[in-house]
């Protein structure tokens, strides 16, 4: 690994790219300061240089000067965000988290939590059924800069519990006269071994007319994702055994199986922009935009699980010391192996269209937006199950000494995995799922300066919105028919393969390789399949939907900006804003292969009052302190809302077995599963604190130390929990549920500058850093009905307590580089309820967490001007390629084993971009 680490880095030091030429600015009533330092003012005017210290210059200004408490990210140039993505990019903020899986940053937390309100242009964003649009989804070319609100005010859309993320696209009168960008890079998948492309063209112009100025834009953007993520997994069935030779009558336990798998897939992201504006007069302007987000996916997964088996003949057991917990053995019989190849088939239709007006006259500002937003997401699914008719002796190691650890398992005796005569076809299992989303939205705001020390301004503003959603579901097993007939690989219309694609850097001996159908002639051959267990030809139909819902809002603000002296200038803001919430949600009560549906209709309604309170208190003009008040809540997700539920098949120990007096309905293990969503779910909500200190020593440089404390009520997780049935007695269902009260409080800290002062040397003057830090304390209860198997409170799932972020970068007129470190410490992934042998057959045991080890990611950029307007650009992502570690504890005691053991994607990037 360590050779790997330093090749990457002497590639990337190698020339590389950036045109140092004029910023533009997002045009949606920037800081004066940042009007100041962005785009060409007209050509009488030299270009102002800017790259990433005119970025951080301006990102700063805008956090100096806003109302609220926000960090920005701004682009360096025309398509240049500081990272490739969006995700990447907001990773550098304090308090922000990413989540780095299929070969790209996703999963945006803030201050440790994901429940956030995305907008563009300040208009609400969101995918089918969920609240927001994923950050990585947003075309990079287009995005002129983010704006993340901590602290949000009355007259932005309601923040989520975490807080606000705006997009602002460009718009073509930021721009003076025509305006032509693009680029192409090549990427390098490093586990997968593959190459893609990315490409993006922008162009905008303006003229002049006898009824105003125009301005009309157009965009596009195409990217590629080949990647493959692969695992060596611990089974979270923890078996016990009484009987193992050398240890009998000592309760041994063991995990049920360890597992490899592979996750990859072939994903590009099409999306594309318009924009057009008109200033009729220096009074007026109207806009008119639309956006287009699209993902498509060819994802497959690959499985294989050895499973140790709780009637294995067991020998060479070696316990962890001092504990009765196996840590490495043989195994023989017991259990045969299992492995699944999946094909995954997915894509996603984001539409938006609005447009609106700005009206200016003297101190009076009046704004109106409306939008239309249509998305609909579907994933078609099968997976091709198969099974080793015979058992082979394996070697386990759940937790191996070597590498980064982990459970491994090899086959022992030379056993010949890639022989098809070997593999039986057991069934094949397909699901899929579409969900639908369609909204209106529009809203009008006015603001009337008065002028003067005091109350300097009013604001006011109304909002609706409506929305409908929709969700279908499918599944059907095809099972070969007739039943008795045995399936071997030879027998069947298909190719097959190694399946070996990962574990690049792993030092652990383990299975990787098997052999396995490949996705294509699963795909060109399904037909085959399905008329071989006697199914129809083609996919399932989606039938009648799991749910319908709709939902209006209904929204008010009002808000005071005010400013006065008392020997220290203090500005804010006082307002409030109300919503009424109404939502009617319709599902079914459906029970496996019994009975007809039962229909289920939910209407709810709630009132939010949010206020928020802000003071600015300017010690000097480069110090001040800010102070905020402010109330949050997030609404349950449509599917979290759903209010069907689907109920599972009864487990064979429910039938009456005459030889079996524990059998029939009455048996404790005679549970009907069932899962679905909870229409009784309340809005999470929170009561926020915050206070920073601000020091702008220069117009790149800045020291901030703030603190923060939120109130919960009501945090969502999904459990599994045991509920009496009127029906069928008892079910273990698993659905989402509020939890109690709870918190986050933490402290945060940053610095940023380039180091430029009169005592330091002038090479240094060229070289800067930004560094942050943010600690959490967080806890909550858990589900009430939980409280027993997991009293008191506990850790926030997905919370890490320690965040460090740090950026070193250098930058001269022709060539900028820049190397950054991400670490989040170890942090509680998730909690569930656990099946303990030890306890019974099919008894659920208490709830327990699974911990997520810490980790750190380190990527670097580099660009290079070789000739004016033409970059090179260098940018590798993941470059330290640490492996991805939990583990899961899985009795009261506290006793624990390695659960996963992931190695993640790193990327790398060589391009080049223009502007004309």
């Amino acid at each position: 690994m360590a050779n790997r680490d330093l090749g990457a880095l002497l590639v990337s030091t190698s020339a590389f790219a950036l045109v140092l030429t004029p910023l533009s600015s997002a045009a949606q009533d920037v800081p004066e300061a940042e009007t100041a330092r962005v785009e060409d003012a007209g050509g009488e005017h030299d270009i102002v240089v800017t790259a990433i210290r005119q970025s951080l210059e301006t990102a700063q200004a805008i956090k100096q000067d806003a109302d609220e408490i926000v960090d920005s990210i701004v682009a360096e140039d025309i398509g240049k965000l500081p990272d490739v993505t969006a995700s990447e990019s907001l990773a550098r903020i304090t308090g922000v988290q990413v989540t780095r899986n299929a070969g790209i940053a996703q999963g945006v937390t803030l201050r440790g939590l994901p429940d956030l309100t995305t907008t563009y242009n300040g208009r609400e964003v969101f995918t089918a059924e969920g609240r927001y649009v994923q950050l990585q989804d947003f075309p990079s070319n287009s995005i002129a800069r983010i704006d993340v609100f901590k602290a949000a005010s009355a007259n932005l859309l309601e923040p989520g519990l975490a807080g606000l993320i705006d997009v602002r696209s460009r718009r073509p009168l930021d721009f003076n006269g025509t305006r032509i960008a693009g680029g192409v890079v090549g990427l390098h998948w490093y586990q997968s071994q593959r190459l893609g492309v990315e490409a993006n063209l922008l162009a905008s112009t303006r003229w002049n007319t006898g009824i105003g100025e125009m301005g009309f834009l157009i965009e596009g953007s195409y990217a590629d994702t080949k990647f493959t993520d692969s695992a060596r997994n611990v089974s979270q069935t923890i078996l016990n055994r009484t009987n193992v030779p050398g240890y009998v009558g000592t309760a041994l336990r063991y995990p049920s199986f360890v597992n490899t798998d592979y996750g990859a897939g072939t994903r590009f992201r099409p999306n594309a922009a318009a924009a057009f504006q008109w200033r009729p007069s220096h009074t007026l302007e109207i806009y008119l935009d639309g956006l287009f987000q699209g993902y498509r996916g060819k994802n497959e997964g690959r499985n294989f699980q050895v499973n140790s088996g709780d009637a294995a003949v067991l020998s060479n057991v070696v316990l962890f010391e001092g504990t009765n917990l196996i840590r490495s053995m043989d195994a023989s019989a017991g259990g045969a192996p299992t492995g699944a190849q999946q094909v995954n088939d997915q894509w996603t239709d984001t539409y938006q269209a609005g447009g609106g007006f700005i009206w200016k006259d003297g101190n009076l500002r009046i704004t109106g937006d409306a939008a239309f937003t249509d998305s609909t997401f579907t994933n078609h699914n099968y997976a091709f199950n198969y099974t080793l008719p015979t058992q082979p002796a394996r070697h386990f190691e759940f937790d191996t000494p070597d590498g980064v650890g982990g459970g491994t398992v090899t086959l022992l005796n030379n056993y010949n995995l890639f022989n098809p005569a070997l593999y039986r076809w057991n069934n094949i299992v397909e699901t899929g799922n579409r969900g639908h989303g369609r909204g209106v939205q529009a809203r009008l705001d006015v603001d009337y300066k008065l002028g003067a020390l005091g109350i300097t301004n009013l604001q006011a503003g109304i909002r609706y919105s409506t929305r409908d959603a929709d969700s279908y579901v499918y599944n059907r097993t095809d099972t070969p028919q007739p039943t008795n007939l045995i399936r071997f690989f030879p027998s069947l219309p298909l190719s097959y393969e190694n399946a070996a694609r990962g574990f690049r850097n792993d030092e652990a001996t383990s299975l990787v390789t098997w052999l396995t159908p490949t996705r294509e002639s699963l795909v060109e051959n399904i037909d085959a399949l399905r008329a071989i267990a006697n199914q129809p030809a083609g996919r399932p139909s989606w039938g009648n939907p799991v749910y319908t819902g709709n939902e209006k809002t209904y929204t008010g603000y009002v808000q005071a900006r005010y400013e006065f002296d008392i020997g220290v200038p203090i500005d804010g803001l006082v307002g409030i804003r109300a919503t009424r919430t109404e939502n009617t949600l319709d599902g079914v009560r459906a029970t496996s292969g019994a009975g007809a549906s039962q229909a289920i209709s939910r209407e709810n309604a709630y009132t939010d009052f949010l206020p928020n309170v802000s003071a600015r208190i300017r010690f000097l003009p480069e110090l001040q302190m800010r102070l905020a008040y402010t109330k949050t809540r997030t609404r349950p997700g449509f599917g979290q809302l759903n209010p069907s539920t689907t109920i599972g098949v009864l487990p064979p120990i429910c039938t009456v077995d005459p030889a079996n007096p524990d059998s029939g309905p009455n048996s404790p293990d005679c549970i009907r599963p069932a899962s679905g969503g909870n229409p009784d779910l309340k809005p999470i909500e929170s009561t926020n604190y915050d206070a920073s200190l601000e020091w702008y020593f220069s117009r790149s440089g800045s020291i901030t130390v703030g603190a923060f404390r939120k109130d919960l009520n009501g945090f969502i997780n999904t459990f599994v929990t045991d509920v009496t049935d009127p029906e069928f007695t008892r079910l273990r269902v698993t659905r989402p549920e509020n939890g109690g009260k709870g918190m986050v409080q933490g402290i945060e800290a940053g610095a940023r500058t380039f180091f430029r002062a009169s005592w330091l040397p002038d090479w240094l003057s060229n070289f800067g850093a930004l560094v942050n830090y943010t600690y959490l304390d967080h806890e909550t209860e858990l589900a009430p009905s939980l409280a027993a198997t997991l009293p008191g409170r506990q850790r926030i799932a997905g919370i890490s307590d320690h965040i460090f972020n740090a950026s070193a970068f250098y930058e001269n007129k022709g060539f900028s580089a820049r190397l950054s470190y991400n670490y989040r410490s170890d942090f509680v992934s998730g909690y569930g309820q656990v099946v303990d042998p030890g306890l019974g057959a099919g008894v659920l045991g208490p709830t327990l967490p699974v911990l997520e080890d810490g980790r750190g990611t380190m990527d670097f950029a580099a660009t290079l001007t070789p000739i004016e307007n033409i970059t090179l650009s260098f940018n590798a992502t993941n470059l330290l390629g640490a492996a991805a570690t939990n583990s899961r504890t899985f009795n009261a005691a506290g006793q624990s084993y390695s659960w996963q053991t992931r190695f993640l994607e790193s990327v790398y990037r060589v391009g080049i971009r223009f502007r004309l």
